[in-house]
C-alpha cells in the first residue's frame, strides 16, 4: 500500500546523530582537494588539523577517531595529467595509502591537451538525462527541505508568544510535537532555548500525528517538481543552477569504482581493526562469569571515590534541544572514551558487517550493564537490536517469545521512560519487516497492535490496517480478525481527519461482513461508512449507508432517534443538491417498516381473514372440483381451465368487486415512526392469462409516488382508470408494534391487475416505495431443483379480473364454540349474494362431514327429535355408495328460477352440528358456486369458511346381548350408561332402535309407572345407570325375500358377472325399521338439559 510506503520512508528518513546508538556516527571523513589550487598540501593539512573539530564530531558522545580518507581531483579542462600526478604522489607519501585520485569534468574543453580530454570533444553539454538524474532529485530535495529549514527558523526567532508555526505554504505543515523525543541532540551549551542551531547533520522531530497521507504526496510531488525551489518568503524560485552538465559514463564509472576502494580497502578494514581492538582491550574483560562478578563487585562494593563520576562514565549534560520531552533539559550519555560506549559501538560494527552473532552476544553483555546505570535509553536501543540480530540470523528461530519480548521491552521503555514515540515507532516498523520477510503472518498483528496507543492516531491506523492484511495473509485466513481490525483501522483514520482512509477501511469491513449475522457490527460500520461519505460530499453513498442503519433493532431508543435524524437531515441535503422532491422521488431500499413478503395476502370482500395450511384446501378444492365434474355440475371442458386456475392461486374478482390487500408492518426499533400517504402500487394488462414467470417488482423500485383523482363522496379513494386504490392518510407504528393493514382496490376494466408493491412517506418526508417480491413453494422435483434453492413462480399477487359474477357471503347463526359428545345443535347457514349476477350450484365440501347435516330451507322450524309418543316405522334408504364429505345445498325456487339465488338476495337454510369425537376440531368448509350466465374465463368460483368447534365428554355408553330363554329369535339388550360430567346431570329423554329386522322394547323399565321411569332415567354426574331391553324380530316382516330385496339384487348380479353380461342395474333401497321410545311424557320439568339420542 503505497501509503504506507511513504509512512515507512519518512520513518527511515529522519535520521540524525543520536546518543544511545552508533549507525549515525561518523565512520569515515572524506577530505578532498583539487588539484587547481595553487597550496594543495598546505590546504589537507588545515583540514587535518585536530585542534579544529568537525561539526559532525563535536559532541561529547561522538568517537574523534575515524578514518580520514584523502581524495584529489582531476580536472583535465584546467590542469595537465603530469601535475595532478605528483601533487598525488606527495599525498600519498605524506597520508598513506588511503588516497584516491578522481578525475571529472567541470568546464567544457580548454586548451590542455591530455589523454582525459579526448572524451569531451565539444563544448555542448555531453551529459544524459540518465546520468543527471542520479542526483537531481535529491539535490531538489535537499533545496527544498534547506529552504524550509530557513523559513521555518526565521518564523521560530520571530516567535515571541510560542505559537504553532508552519512551513512555507508550499509545503506540508509539519508542527512539532511537544512529547516527542529527540532523534538527534546536540548537547552544546551554547544553543539558545528559543532558537535552535540548524547544523548539518543534526535532524529536527515533527510531529507525524496530524499529517495527511495526502499532504505527504503532495510533498512528494513538490519535492519532485522541475527545479522548484522556495525562497525564505515562501515563494517558489526557479534554480540555474545544472549540476553534472559536462559528466560522462566514464565519470561514472571512475566514481564507483572510488567508492568501491573507500569502502573494501580502508572502510571495512578500519572498521575490523576496531572490532578486533575493542573485542580484545574491553570486551575480553566484561565477557563470562568472572567479569559480570568483577562489575558486579565494583558496583556493589566500591569506594565512594569510585562511585563519583568520571571522564569515562555515565553523565547528565544539559540541553537546551526542542527534540528533548516536555519538561526535560538534561540528557543522560556515556562519553566516547566508556567502556559502556566502546561495547556499543563494537557490537554496532559487528551488525554493519553482518556478524549478527557476535553482535548479538555483545548486545546482550552491554544490555545489562545499561540497565545497571538505569540508563534506559541505551537498554531500550539494545533489546531492540537484540531482536533484529535474531531475525537477521539466517537460521531457523530457536524461540519466537525471545524475540518478541526483546521488542516488546525495546518499545515499551521507548514510550514510557524515554518518552521516544518515534524510536517505538522506528523499532516496530522494523520488527514488522523482519517478520514479513519471514512470512511469519500470525505474529505480526500483535507486534504492531502494541503501537496503537491515544498518542496518534495516524500512526496506530496505519498499524491498525497493517495487523488486518497480514490476518488476511496468514496460512489459515482469519477473515473475521481481518475485518475487525480494519473497523478499527478505520476508526482511527476518521479521528486523524483522514476520511478518504477510513472510508476505505470500512468498505472493506463492510464485504467481511455481509452474509453475516452480526447486526450490531454491520449497523456500526454502515454507520461510520454514511458519515464519512457526508463529509467527503458522496451524499448519495452516505443516503445509502444509512439506510441499512436504520432497521437495526438492537440499538438504544436515543441511538436509533440519532441515526434517524442524522439520515433525515443527510437526505434533505441530497435532496437539495440534486433538485428531486423528497416527497414524489422514491428512496428505494428503505427497511422501515419491516414487511414480510409471505403474509401478505389478496382476498375478497367475503373472505374469511385467516387461511391457514394451504396445501389441505388445495386438496379439497380439487376433490370438489372432480366430484362437480362427475355430478355434471361443470363441465369436462372446463377441467383443465379449473386445474390451471387452482395451480396458478389466483384470486378471482369481477369487475366492480372490492378486494383487500392485507399487509403486515412491524416496526423493529424502540421510537415510534409515522408512515403517511400509504397506497398499493399496481400494474395492469389487458390479458387474463397468467405471467410465465413471477414478475420482477425491484423493477419499479425507483417508481415515483403516484396520482389520482379523488373519489366522490369519498375521503381515501383514488381514481387510476384502471382501478381504484384507497389510500391512508396516515399510519402510526408504536416501537416495535405489529400492524395489519388492509387496503382495498376496485378493478374497473377486465383483465389482470398485479400488486408490485407499497407507496409511503416515512416520518411525513421521505417518500419510499416497498416492492413485493413473494416466493411461491420451494422446487424439489429434480436433482437440479434438490441442489439449489428454487421456487416456483408465485401468482397470488396477481388478481384476474372478469365480467360480473355471482359473489357469495355466509353467516353462521348460533354456531356454539363448545358442544357435548354426541350433542345435537340446530345452526343457521344465511346464504347472501354481494354479486351482480344470480348464484347457483352452491356446493359444501368437508374435511369433518360427520359434524354437519345440510337441510332444505323448509324445514328451518321443524324440531331436532319428536319426543312425544312411540312410533314404529319402516323407512326406505338409499343403497349407493357417495362421498359424504360433498353435498349440495338446496337453494329457493322463485318463479322460473330453479335454484338460483339473485343479486342483492338473501337466503336461511338449516344445519344441524353433531359433536361426533370428543376434542378440538377445525371445521374447513369449501364451498363452490356458478353463475347462472356462462363464464368463459373461469369454471367456478370457491369460498374458504373455518368454523372452531370444541367436543367435551358427556355419555360413556357400554351395550351386550344375550339369548332369551322363553322364546326364539329374541335377544335380552343391556345398557350400560355413565355421566362424564362432573356437574350436570342428564334426562334420557328418547330410545331410536334402526334395523332391517329388529324392533326393541323396554323391559326394566315401567312406563306405566311415573316414578320408575323418572328413577332410571335420570342420570347425575359421575354415576352410571342400567337398563335392559328385548329385541325381536319384527312381524312385518314378509316370510319369503322380496325380489327387490339386497340379497335378491346381489344374486342377480353374481349371475350376470358369471355370464359376462355387463349391463347394470342400481341396487333397490334399503327398507329399515325405526323404533321410538319415548320417555319425556311421564314426568314434567321446569328445566331440561339438551336432547340426546341413543
Amino acid at each position: 500500500m503505497p501509503w504506507y510506503t511513504s509512512f515507512k520512508n519518512l520513518i527511515f528518513s529522519l535520521r540524525g546523530i543520536t546518543e544511545h546508538e552508533t549507525f549515525d556516527h561518523p565512520v569515515a571523513m572524506l577530505m578532498v582537494i583539487s588539484s587547481v589550487n595553487p597550496d594543495p598540501m598546505g590546504a589537507i593539512m588545515q583540514l587535518y588539523n585536530p585542534n579544529v573539530p568537525s561539526f559532525t564530531i563535536d559532541k561529547p558522545y561522538v568517537d574523534t577517531n575515524i578514518l580520514r580518507y584523502y581524495v584529489l581531483l582531476h580536472d583535465p579542462q584546467q590542469t595537465t595529467l603530469e601535475h595532478s600526478l605528483d601533487v598525488f604522489e606527495k599525498m600519498k607519501k605524506s597520508f598513506g595509502l588511503h588516497c584516491h585520485m578522481l578525475t571529472l569534468n567541470s568546464r567544457p574543453q580548454t586548451t590542455f591537451d591530455g589523454t582525459d580530454s579526448l572524451s569531451t570533444k565539444n563544448n555542448t553539454d555531453q551529459t544524459d538525462d540518465s546520468i543527471r538524474m542520479i542526483w537531481q532529485n535529491e539535490l531538489e530535495r535537499k533545496a527544498v527541505i534547506d529552504h524550509s529549514l530557513q523559513y521555518y527558523t526565521q518564523q521560530l526567532s520571530n516567535n515571541e508568544q510560542d505559537q504553532p508555526i508552519s512551513f512555507s505554504p508550499s509545503i506540508p505543515s509539519l508542527t512539532r510535537s511537544s512529547s516527542s523525543s529527540s532523534i538527534a541532540t546536540n548537547p552544546s551549551s551554547s544553543s539558545s532555548s528559543t532558537t535552535p542551531v540548524f547544523t548539518g547533520a543534526t535532524t529536527q522531530t515533527f510531529d507525524l500525528t496530524n499529517t495527511p497521507l495526502d499532504q505527504e504526496e503532495e510533498e512528494e510531488n513538490t519535492l519532485n517538481s522541475n527545479n522548484n525551489l522556495i525562497n525564505l518568503d515562501g515563494n517558489l524560485a526557479t534554480s540555474s543552477i545544472e549540476y553534472g552538465q559536462y559528466l560522462t559514463m566514464d565519470h561514472i564509472e571512475k566514481t564507483k569504482i572510488m567508492v568501491k576502494e573507500l569502502v573494501t580497502q580502508s572502510m571495512i578494514p578500519f572498521m575490523e581493526r576496531n572490532i578486533q581492538h575493542w573485542n580484545e582491550q574491553v570486551a575480553a574483560g566484561r565477557r563470562g562469569l568472572t567479569g559480570r562478578l568483577f562489575g558486579a563487585s565494583r558496583r556493589l562494593f566500591g569506594t565512594s571515590n569510585s562511585r563519583n563520576p568520571s571522564s569515562q562514565s555515565i553523565q547528565t549534560i544539559p540541553s537546551y534541544s526542542r527534540n528533548l520531552p516536555a519538561g526535560t533539559n538534561t540528557l543522560t550519555i556515556y562519553p566516547y572514551g566508556a567502556p559502556e560506549a566502546q561495547m556499543r559501538k563494537l557490537a554496532d560494527y559487528a551488525f554493519m558487517l553482518r556478524d549478527y552473532k557476535f553482535a548479538q552476544i555483545i548486545y546482550d553483555t552491554v544490555r545489562r550493564d545499561y540497565a545497571t546505570d538505569k540508563a534506559y535509553k541505551y537498554h531500550a536501543g539494545t533489546q531492540e537490536m537484540i531482536g533484529i540480530c535474531f531475525l537477521m540470523m539466517n537460521q531457523p528461530l530457536t524461540s519466537k517469545v525471545d524475540v518478541d519480548r526483546n521488542f516488546e521491552l525495546a518499545i515499551q521503555q521507548y514510550l514510557g521512560r524515554c518518552q521516544s514515540p518515534y524510536h517505538a515507532t522506528r523499532a516496530t516498523v522494523i520488527y514488522y519487516e523482519l517478520l514479513k520477510s519471514r512470512r511469519m503472518w500470525k505474529e505480526i498483528p500483535t507486534a504492531l497492535v502494541r503501537m496503537t496507543g491515544e498518542d496518534s492516531d495516524l500512526r496506530s491506523a496505519l498499524f491498525l490496517e497493517q495487523a488486518a492484511h497480514c490476518f488476511l495473509r496468514a496460512p489459515r485466513p482469519m477473515i473475521r480478525k481481518y475485518g475487525f481490525h480494519l473497523i478499527m483501522a478505520g476508526h482511527r483514520y476518521a479521528k486523524a481527519s483522514q476520511r478518504n482512509h477510513a472510508l476505505r477501511c470500512y468498505k472493506l469491513a463492510s464485504l467481511v461482513l455481509e452474509d453475516t449475522q452480526w447486526s450490531v457490527a454491520k449497523s456500526h460500520v454502515q454507520f461510520a461508512l454514511g458519515r464519512q461519505s457526508f463529509h467527503l460530499g458522496h451524499l448519495e453513498d452516505a443516503v445509502s449507508h444509512f439506510v441499512h442503519v436504520l432497521p437495526d433493532a438492537k440499538q438504544t431508543a436515543p441511538q436509533q432517534i440519532a441515526h434517524i435524524r442524522e439520515f433525515l437531515f443527510i437526505y434533505q441535503q441530497y435532496a437539495s443538491k440534486m433538485g428531486i422532491d423528497p416527497l414524489k422521488d422514491t428512496l428505494s431500499n428503505l427497511g422501515i417498516p419491516i414487511i414480510d413478503d409471505k403474509s401478505i395476502r389478496v382476498t375478497l370482500s367475503n373472505a374469511q381473514p385467516e387461511s391457514e395450511n394451504q396445501d389441505e384446501w388445495s386438496v379439497m378444492e380439487r376433490d370438489l372440483l372432480e366430484a362437480n365434474i362427475e355430478k355434471g355440475y361443470i363441465l369436462k371442458s372446463k377441467k383443465a381451465l379449473a386445474l390451471q386456475q387452482q395451480d396458478d392461486n389466483r384470486v378471482i374478482c369481477a369487475v366492480g368487486e372490492p378486494s383487500t390487500v392485507r399487509v403486515e408492518l412491524y416496526n423493529p426499533l424502540q421510537v415510534a415512526v409515522t408512515l403517511s400517504e400509504v397506497i398499493l402500487g399496481c400494474q395492469y394488462r389487458e390479458s387474463i392469462q397468467a405471467n410465465k414467470e413471477s414478475l420482477n417488482s425491484d423493477l419499479f423500485a425507483d417508481q415515483g409516488m403516484i396520482d389520482g383523482t379523488l373519489m366522490p363522496d369519498t375521503t381515501d379513494t383514488f381514481d387510476f382508470g384502471d382501478f381504484e386504490l384507497q389510500k391512508l392518510a396516515q399510519v402510526s407504528l408504536d416501537p416495535l408494534e405489529r400492524r395489519v393493514v388492509n387496503l382495498t382496490i376496485v378493478p374497473r376494466k377486465e383483465g389482470s391487475i398485479t400488486i408490485v408493491g407499497l407507496h409511503y412517506t416515512f416520518n411525513d418526508l421521505v417518500h419510499t416505495f416497498r416492492p413485493f417480491n413473494k416466493k411461491g413453494k420451494r422446487l424439489n422435483n429434480t436433482k437440479e431443483e434438490r441442489m439449489t434453492i428454487a421456487y416456483a413462480p408465485d401468482r397470488s399477487l396477481d388478481i384476474l379480473v372478469t365480467p360480473p359474477m355471482p359473489l357469495l357471503d355466509l353467516t353462521f347463526h348460533n354456531v356454539p364454540e363448545t358442544i357435548l359428545s354426541g350433542e345435537v345443535v340446530q345452526a343457521v347457514l344465511e346464504i347472501n349474494n354481494k354479486g351482480n349476477k344470480g348464484l347457483t350450484s352452491l356446493r359444501l365440501k368437508s374435511n369433518h362431514p360427520s359434524f354437519i347435516c345440510v337441510g332444505h330451507p323448509e324445514q328451518m322450524d321443524q324440531p331436532i327429535y319428536d319426543c312425544d309418543s312411540k312410533d314404529e316405522n319402516c323407512s326406505p334408504i338409499d343403497n349407493q355408495i357417495y362421498d359424504p364429505s360433498v353435498i349440495s345445498i338446496p337453494l329457493p325456487s322463485e318463479g322460473d328460477q330453479q335454484n338460483v339465488v339473485q343479486p342483492g338476495k338473501t337466503t336461511l337454510v338449516p344445519l344441524w352440528i353433531r359433536g361426533d369425537r370428543i376434542g378440538k376440531y377445525t371445521l374447513k368448509l369449501l364451498f363452490s358456486y356458478q353463475s347462472e350466465e356462462e363464464n368463459s374465463a373461469i369454471a367456478h368460483r370457491t369460498l374458504r369458511y373455518t368454523l372452531h368447534i370444541q367436543v367435551t365428554p358427556s355419555l360413556k355408553i357400554n351395550a351386550f346381548t344375550r339369548p332369551c330363554i322363553s322364546a326364539t329369535n329374541e335377544f335380552i339388550l343391556g345398557i350400560e350408561i355413565e355421566n362424564l360430567q362432573s356437574l350436570t346431570p342428564f334426562d334420557l329423554r328418547q330410545l331410536t332402535a334402526t334395523s332391517a329386522l329388529w324392533t326393541i322394547t323396554p323391559l326394566s323399565i315401567d312406563l306405566n309407572s311415573e316414578q320408575d321411569v323418572l328413577d332410571k332415567t335420570t342420570i347425575p354426574s359421575r354415576q352410571t345407570t342400567f337398563a335392559y331391553y328385548k329385541i325381536k324380530k319384527s312381524e312385518t316382516l314378509p316370510s319369503s325375500p322380496s325380489p327387490s330385496s339386497p340379497e335378491a339384487w346381489t344374486s342377480n348380479a353374481l349371475a350376470k358377472l358369471l355370464s359376462n353380461n355387463d349391463s347394470y342395474d342400481p341396487p333397490p333401497p334399503i327398507e329399515l325399521m325405526v323404533t321410538k321410545i319415548p320417555f319425556v311424557k311421564f314426568f314434567k320439568r321446569l328445566l331440561y338439559n339438551n336432547l340426546y339420542c341413543i
